[in-house]
């Protein structure tokens, strides 16, 4: 069994049946004593026909931006969350939301992919060549400053041959 299914093959086949007798996710979370967002992700699950496939591993999968603009267009419109899960794929109510929200905030460039990965070096808008150049201009000037401290210090007497004069 799948390391993320924390309920028993017979539990889910028992609310398959449920939802196939035409119950809701809230009756058969009653019914079973089990949460309701649990139910509702289920029967997400099992209109699309996921919720009893125990030996499919399910791989991450990404979506293209077009389908996330249209599934989200689709619900500000009117249409109900199941059927845009249905109709698009969409694995998880939880992901489809995540859409919803960053297109409220940023519009379809809300939804646009993300870059993977450590973010390369020098993204600050500094190139390498340009980092290069810029600390080898600070070694310089840090040498010639050295050199200016070192001629400063030799021109003035010590204080230690003048207290003992």
């Amino acid at each position: 069994m799948d390391g993320r299914i924390s309920h028993s093959e017979e539990t889910r086949t028992e609310a398959a049946s449920y939802f196939s007798q035409g119950y809701g996710f809230h009756a058969v979370a009653t019914y079973m004593g089990l949460p309701s967002g649990t139910m509702r992700e289920w029967l997400d699950s099992y209109r699309q026909g996921r919720l009893l496939n125990f030996d499919l591993v399910r791989e991450n999968r990404s979506y293209p931006q077009q389908l996330k603009v249209a599934a989200v267009e689709k619900f500000l419109a009117g249409t109900p969350k199941p059927e845009i899960l249905l109709e698009f794929g969409i694995s998880t109510r939880t992901l489809f939301n995540k859409w919803v929200l960053a297109y409220r905030k940023d519009g379809p460039a809300g939804l646009t992919p993300k870059p993977k990965g450590r973010k390369p070096a020098g993204i600050d808008g500094e190139s390498l060549e340009e980092k290069v150049s810029r600390l080898e201009m600070e070694n310089a000037l840090l040498k010639k400053y050295q050199a200016l401290v070192i001629a400063d210090q030799a021109a003035q007497p010590s204080k230690r041959k003048q207290s003992h004069r």
